[in-house]
C-alpha cells in the first residue's frame, strides 16, 4: 500500500511588487496551515517523504506542515515538477520516487493539485481551497503504478 498526501499551499499575499513564485503566505494562510497540520498530527499522519513546489508559498506552507508533524524541515525535497505543471506532468514525477517511501507529501498549487486528485482517485472535486489536504490510499507496491487504479480517498480537510 502507498498513501498520497496532495495539500495546496496556504493562502498568500497578491503584492503586485513580487513574482508569482515569491508571493508570501498572508498571517491567515499562516494560521490555516498550523490549524491542518495539528488536525493531521492528530490523526497519527507522519509521511516518509515530503515534496514541494520551489515557489515561496507552497514550500513555507511545507515548512510549517514539516514543523508541526516532526518532519525534519531539511529533508524536504524542492521539485520543479510541480510549479506550473499539469497533472500528468507532476504524475511522472511522482511514479519515479522510490518504493521505500509509503507515504509522500505533496505541496503544490491550484489547479493542477485538483486536477490530480480527480485523476487519482477517479471523482470529481471541483477545487482545492487553499490549504486544504486529501489523504489518498493505493493498492500498489510500486510508485510507477500510480494512477493505473482509483484510489481510495481517506480524508479531505479543508483548509478553512
Amino acid at each position: 500500500m502507498k498513501t498520497l498526501y496532495l495539500v495546496r499551499h496556504a493562502k498568500a499575499s497578491w503584492d503586485e511588487h513580487v513574482s508569482d513564485w515569491e508571493r508570501p503566505l498572508t498571517q491567515v494562510g499562516v494560521e490555516r496551515a498550523h490549524k491542518v497540520a495539528r488536525l493531521l498530527k492528530s490523526k497519527k499522519i507522519k509521511p516518509n517523504k515530503i515534496i514541494s513546489s520551489y515557489a515561496f508559498r507552497a514550500l513555507n506552507t511545507a515548512v510549517i506542515f514539516a514543523h508541526d508533524l516532526k518532519y525534519p524541515s531539511a529533508y524536504i525535497e524542492v521539485n520543479q515538477s510541480i510549479y506550473e505543471k499539469r497533472a500528468i506532468d507532476i504524475l511522472d514525477m511522482l511514479r519515479k520516487q522510490d518504493d521505500k517511501h509509503e507515504t509522500i507529501m505533496l505541496f503544490g498549487h491550484d489547479p493542477s493539485i485538483t486536477e490530480l486528485y480527480n485523476m487519482l482517485t477517479r471523482k470529481l472535486l471541483l477545487k482545492f481551497s487553499t490549504s486544504s489536504t486529501a489523504g489518498i490510499e493505493f493498492n500498489i507496491k510500486n510508485w510507477k503504478d500510480l494512477g493505473n487504479s482509483a484510489g481510495k480517498t481517506l480524508f479531505i480537510e479543508p483548509g478553512k
